[in-house]
């Protein structure tokens, strides 16, 4: 009685923290698309913004052990995206995507960069995230810092994280914001996009939004 009770409590607060990220990945995207935004993306795609938004200065570390800040978006368009090593599904499907997608969008743009930041520092340190990355596309780029300057970073572009507490403590997983965000050569955050595209789709929403931030930047 005892275990069949606990089993369905466990069912209970998975699927609970499953909907909360849910929501609060719903709500971070719904809260974006009332601010002022660039027209002709389709929501369902992505958000470009009107203005670009000012990226705070941090401080993380690279899956090479050298710092990474900024600065490291300056002169590159960058695809940034928030998960971990150990994620079951969204990561290394999104991980994928991107890899697919990276060759016809790199050709187009020379500058533009993919980034992971894992939002695991505990268990991704840096030759761990490195591996990782570099096992999608060896010009992938990993990084990762203190859980306090994570959380800074965090705040500032809407990431949400929740460790999935029905885990043992080294098997766990995150529920966490799943977007892909465009950061242009000058540091700033633009937009983001749908990580669900397919990688043809995603070449040309990307594509459709880096012209449209170029073209609101003269």
């Amino acid at each position: 009685m005892t275990t069949h009770r606990t089993l369905s409590i466990n069912k209970i607060m998975s699927a609970a923290v499953f909907i909360c990220a849910a929501l609060i990945t719903s709500l971070f995207v719904y809260h974006l698309s009332k601010k002022p935004v660039q027209a002709n993306i389709n929501a369902e795609n992505g958000v470009l913004f009107s203005l670009p938004r000012e990226l705070k200065p941090f401080s993380l570390i690279n899956a090479n052990g050298l710092t990474f800040s900024e600065k490291d978006f300056y002169q590159h368009w960058t695809l940034l995206f928030f998960g971990f090593t150990h994620c079951a599904s969204i990561c290394p499907t999104t991980l994928e995507m991107l890899n697919r997608a990276y060759g016809k969008l790199h050709d187009a743009h020379p500058n533009l960069q993919v980034v992971l930041i894992s939002l695991d520092p505990e268990r991704d340190k840096p030759a761990i995230l490195a591996h990782y990355v570099q096992s999608f596309n060896p010009a992938f780029i990993g990084a990762s810092g203190k859980r306090q300057d994570l959380r800074k970073l965090q705040s500032e572009l809407g990431i949400y994280a929740m460790k999935d507490t029905n885990r043992t403590t080294v098997n766990y997983q995150l529920q966490h914001t799943p977007s892909i965000l465009l950061i242009n050569p000058q540091g700033k955050w633009v937009g983001l996009f749908n990580n669900r595209m397919k990688p043809s789709q995603f070449v040309t929403v990307v594509n459709h939004g880096i012209r449209l931030a170029e073209s609101s930047s003269r």
